[in-house]
């Protein structure tokens, strides 16, 4: 007879415990995730190429910057949407699409990128960021059709090179990180 009892108590339980959980992750998705890439659709300056994925309760999302936008002012944009939606640096994980792209054109770049690293990561551990214009000079006066561009704010210097229609974007942390300088460095 106690076990009768017991039984319904048991399966209501558990089912208000499931119908919880159910109305949990639909809050979470409905109100949190979906506006949240809602807005990193409609980005401006860039686009999000790959599905966003949540893993561990951090974004993973790839950035592509459109061709005539600055990497400055794409990092900018999205730094607002998360800081809009309460989500602080670790939290999401960033990626430039130049980063992973394979193409020819984007392997040129990469490859004036690299013969680059040594004296971008002398001027970037010495501080020195006032040469970097110089050496994107340089690397246009050596390397034809390439465009360098470097701009800085108060928390990196973005470094981009144009060819062809083709680009390459880096972002360096001006202290307190570490220097993703590094062909394969995440940010």
């Amino acid at each position: 007879m106690k076990d009768m009892k017991l039984k319904p108590i048991v399966i209501t339980f558990v089912i208000v415990v499931l119908l919880l959980a159910a109305v949990s992750l639909g809050y979470q998705y409905i109100a949190k995730q979906k506006p949240l890439e809602q807005q990193l659709a409609s980005l401006k300056y860039s686009q999000i190429t790959s599905p966003i994925k949540k893993q561990d309760g951090v974004y993973h999302l790839t950035l592509q910057v459109e061709q005539d936008n600055q990497l400055q002012h794409a990092i900018s944009e999205l730094t607002e949407i998360m800081d809009e939606h309460e989500l602080n640096n670790s939290q999401y994980v960033l990626q430039l699409a130049s980063d992973s792209d394979s193409n020819d054109q984007q392997k040129e770049l990469q490859t004036i990128w690299r013969k680059q690293l040594f004296a971008v990561a002398e001027i970037m551990a010495n501080g020195n960021y006032s040469e970097l214009p110089e050496l994107m000079n340089s690397i246009e006066q050596q390397y034809e059709g390439v465009e360098a561009v470097t701009e800085i704010d108060e928390q990196y210097v973005y470094i981009t090179l144009h060819k062809d229609g083709q680009r390459f974007d880096k972002m360096l942390p001006l202290e307190g990180g570490k220097m993703e300088v590094w062909q394969n460095a995440k940010l």
